[in-house]
């Protein structure tokens, strides 16, 4: 059976407030308002940002989906969940300061700001599933009490996974810190002695304090979490690792702690995709990264796999070739979509309805 999936293309060089514009479209044409009864606590799930990074997106599209929750009579609270590594989200205290300086306020968004998993990412309610590698997985506390679920994402690459949209979106930002760790649990790095300068970034950076460094930089896989960190904040390219294998466990991890959110709200929750400024590495990185193709446009739906599978599509289409194979041909990306549709996440047919 396909899933309904509505696309709007957006133009070059349009700003947040058109592509706000553009997702109202859709959010009218789709009916998502009708999802929302009087006082529904409604979370609208968006990356908020790393400091130091620009691709996240901005303000006004939360704001935007705020309105609109509110016009259908809901009460609409923007989220994301604290993060594993060491940065300006560890804590809900830090996520907060950065929200404030990203303009992601209150006076702005006519709404709060509430960090998903609360002050140290521990807030979290067990949620059964039917899965692979889980019977239950750990989803934030917000995420597990709302009402109803606005899931707004950026389309990105990632390093492990390869490419990031819905499905990774719910899965490392509305669960538990306890989520987090369990889904990259067992995929090691490993440092080439090499390549590896003593530098020391890997060290300061690893949550575990998994890493010593003298002469070349050491892992103790006892301690360590599999967080990817180390490969993230490495300008020598000295960290890798058998990557095929651990693209797959994780994808499929994603997958199962994403049902295990989606299934609480099945008819109350939906997909939105900003294919726009796609970079190589996901939000989380704090730098400033280059779009690798010219913006696509706004996918949506109420199933994460069918509208995760129109964004690859749509994209290939565009381009006739897979950018995210393109950026790392190494990694199967749609595992994460095949092993969705295997658990009852969603399917990848899908029936596109333009709006323009």
């Amino acid at each position: 059976m396909e899933s309904l999936v509505f696309f709007s293309p957006v133009k070059p060089a349009e700003t947040p407030e058109q592509h706000a514009r553009r997702a109202m479209k859709i959010y009218d044409k789709a009916g998502f308002a009708q999802q929302i009864v009087k006082d529904d606590l409604v979370a609208l799930k968006q990356h908020l940002g790393e400091k130091g990074g620009d691709g996240y997106l901005r303000p006004p599209i939360a704001t935007a989906f705020a309105r609109a929750v509110s016009k259908a009579g809901g009460k609409p609270f923007v989220t994301d969940s604290t993060t594993l590594y060491r940065g300006q989200r560890s804590t809900a205290v830090d996520y907060l300061n950065l929200c404030q300086a990203h303009g992601f306020t209150a006076e702005a968004l006519g709404c709060p700001v509430i960090i998903a998993d609360g002050l140290r990412g521990n807030s979290q309610v067990m949620v059964k599933i039917m899965g692979k590698h889980y019977q239950q997985v750990p989803i934030s506390s917000a995420a597990y009490h709302a009402d109803a679920l606005v899931i707004v994402s950026h389309v990105t690459g990632h390093c492990v996974s390869g490419y990031a949209a819905a499905i990774k979106n719910v899965a490392m930002g509305l669960v538990s810190r306890a989520g987090k760790m369990s889904q990259h649990h067992g995929n090691f790095p490993i440092i080439d002695a090499e390549k590896c300068t003593a530098c020391g970034t890997c060290a300061r950076w690893c949550p575990a304090e998994a890493i010593t460094v003298k002469k070349v930089a050491k892992l103790d896989q006892t301690k360590c979490i599999g967080c990817g960190e180390c490969l993230a904040v490495c300008r020598f390219d000295a960290v890798g690792g058998a990557w095929g294998e651990v693209a797959e466990r994780l994808q499929e991890k994603m997958a199962e702690h994403c049902l295990g959110v989606h299934q609480i709200h099945r008819d109350k929750i939906c997909y939105f995709n900003f294919a726009t400024h796609i970079s190589s590495e996901c939000d989380c990185f704090g730098i400033k990264q280059k779009a690798e193709c010219p913006d696509l446009g706004i996918i949506a739906g109420s199933d994460p796999v069918a509208v995760d599978q129109a964004t690859i599509d749509l994209l290939r289409e565009r381009r006739s070739t897979d950018l995210f194979h393109d950026l790392r041909p190494e990694i199967d990306h749609e595992i994460q979509l095949r092993h969705g549709e295997d658990i009852g996440l969603g399917t990848r047919k899908y029936k596109l309805v333009t709006v323009k």
